[in-house]
């Protein structure tokens, strides 16, 4: 694997991934207090992190020069 610029910003937007992730499922896990909505949609920044962090490593894969899954060709 080759460390240029590319495999920094693929690291880190993995591990911002995870992190965004991370912290909308602890907030998601939080005991309520009251029965107001909650008016931050963390289910969906959960879902954008998680997918944001699948890609990334996806993308570090194939830096790495391990081949990916390829879709069937019809």
């Amino acid at each position: 694997m080759v460390w240029n610029s590319e495999t920094l910003i693929t690291i880190a937007a993995a591990l911002l991934g995870l992190s965004v992730a991370g912290l909308m499922y602890f907030l998601e896990k939080r005991p309520r207090r009251d029965l107001r909505p909650r008016l931050f949609p963390t289910t969906l920044v959960l879902l954008l992190g998680g997918l944001l962090a699948v890609g990334a490593i996806m993308h570090l894969l194939a830096l790495a020069g391990i081949p990916l899954p390829k879709s069937p060709q019809q």
